[in-house]
């Protein structure tokens, strides 16, 4: 397990990767050295926090949590590691945290089972949404989807940036923006003084090659 400072708890800061088996898994077959490329090169952008996702069910989301769970941290010394979804299995792999949705284990049970050391975030799609997650125990909420994506087919209406400089004045607890982030967006996330900027698609090039240090650097100079 990664020992997670107080500051990223707290913050939840810059861009967030999200590793998703669906999108992964039909772009490339990602062998051990694919792999290993993609942990050296989230370790050499510095990320503070990752996620790694699976929807599928069965044994799917085991086995590719177990596929890419130990290079990553082999390599990524300094980034927590997030589940999606499965809190069962935040607990097998001793995880850094969990991200859930609204249909998914509260997050008052989610901290019963994983501690109070352990990041719970939770997506919302809607100022309700955000200030009744701000009377739970969460430590980030995830709000979108900002833009339209392809990555996720049941996603909820399109938000806009307008909505996450809202969301931003209605609760305390860092924020992370999702759905659609590319690139070239990542100035526009930032103007909102949004926590950080979940992506999927946008943290890859055309050849599957891995931009994570293009999206630091963009998110910090701006």
């Amino acid at each position: 397990m990664t020992i997670i400072s107080s500051a990223v708890k707290r913050s939840i800061p810059g861009i967030y990767p999200i590793l998703d088996a669906q999108w992964l898994n039909a772009k490339d077959s990602f062998s051990p050295a694919k792999i290993k490329q993609v942990a050296v090169a989230i370790a050499a952008a510095d990320i503070s926090v990752l996620q790694l996702r699976c929807k599928a069910t069965g044994l799917a989301a085991y086995e590719f949590i177990d596929t890419w769970l130990p290079t990553l941290r082999e390599h990524c010394k300094n980034t927590a590691i997030i589940i999606n979804d499965r809190v069962d299995l935040a607990l097998y792999f001793e995880a850094d945290g969990v991200h859930v949705g609204q249909d998914d284990l509260p997050p008052h049970l989610c901290r019963k089972l994983l501690g109070a050391k352990s990041i719970i975030g939770l997506s919302t799609h809607s100022l309700t949404e955000i200030r009744n997650a701000t009377d739970t125990t969460v430590d980030y909420i995830g709000f979108g989807p900002i833009f339209p994506t392809t990555s996720k087919t049941d996603t909820k209406a399109i938000q806009g940036v307008k909505a996450l400089a809202a969301a931003q004045k209605a609760t305390s607890l860092p924020i992370v923006a999702i759905g659609g982030i590319g690139i070239e967006q990542i100035p526009e996330i930032k103007k909102t003084k949004t926590a950080a900027a979940a992506m999927i698609s946008g943290l890859w090039d055309e050849q599957i090659e891995p931009q994570f240090n293009t999206a630091t650097s963009i998110w910090l100079n701006n």
